[in-house]
């Protein structure tokens, strides 16, 4: 049972990285800041790949999301959405930050503030 899982496992990655050789197109946003400060638009995921998806916006313009080397928040998005599905970029990629964020185990301990008690030392010099 475990050989058949690493054997699958290790499938998967070898497509991954296959798949995801070619570096991504000049019209591609990458990382969260770049798909946060593209221009709005109402697009449609036309073609899920690996690590990056093709959209097609209202007017027919093609852009890409993710590449090999895109942050893992970009990566999740991309993942939660399906072929034809249709999304208001970058809205609902900051609603999907958001959620992410409130569902993360580690929220309310990464956005509380960082506080530290300093006992006063009892050593002498």
């Amino acid at each position: 049972m475990k050989k058949t899982h690493i054997i699958m496992l290790c499938s998967m990655a070898l497509l991954c990285v296959c798949s995801c050789k070619t570096p991504p197109p000049p019209n591609s946003y990458e990382f969260n800041a770049q798909v946060l400060a593209m221009p709005s638009c109402h697009a449609t995921m036309v073609e899920p790949c690996a690590c990056y998806a093709m959209f097609k916006d209202d007017f027919g313009r093609t852009f890409y999301l993710g590449s090999p080397g895109a942050s893992e928040d970009v990566e999740n998005f991309i993942h939660s959405l399906k072929e034809g599905e249709a999304c208001y970029l970058p809205t609902a990629f900051m609603e999907f930050l958001d959620k992410q964020e409130k569902a993360s185990p580690n929220a309310a301990a990464t956005n509380a503030p960082a506080t530290k008690l300093i006992q006063p030392s009892t050593s002498k010099l």
